[in-house]
């Protein structure tokens, strides 16, 4: 697995651009591709030279949330790159989805529902 951050000089901007353009409504973030990258702390996700998503976490409310968009075909290779990115973090990380694959993945992953549509992994 290797992971690369927007100010890597291998970052596949296109690659991850045309993704998020893609499912931009399904993850409800309506910001400008520009804007997340630059705003949040983001992450692109290849295995064997095979782009399978991205992930990003960002802060609102005093709180780290995170989001994330994938490939399809590629559910569990996804949960491994979405567990992995569990472990960087020291802090209770929450999601905001009503998307069944969604709200599968994150459950997998050990996040707990807390609200309508609100999710916290514990840490």
């Amino acid at each position: 697995m290797q992971v690369l951050i927007p100010s890597n000089p291998n970052f596949n901007y296109e690659q991850c651009k045309k993704l998020f353009e893609a499912n931009q409504y399904l993850i409800e973030d309506y910001e400008k591709f520009d804007d997340v990258i630059k705003n949040t702390f983001f992450y692109s996700f290849m295995v064997n030279d095979r782009h399978i998503g991205c992930i990003y976490y960002y802060e609102r409310d005093n709180r780290l949330y995170v989001n994330a968009f994938a490939n399809r075909h590629t559910h569990l290779i996804n949960l491994e790159c979405f567990r992995e990115s569990l472990t960087w973090w020291n802090c209770d990380i929450y999601a905001r989805t009503h998307h069944k694959t969604a709200i599968y993945a994150i459950l997998k992953c050990g996040f707990m529902k807390i609200n309508q549509n609100l999710y916290v992994y514990e840490r």
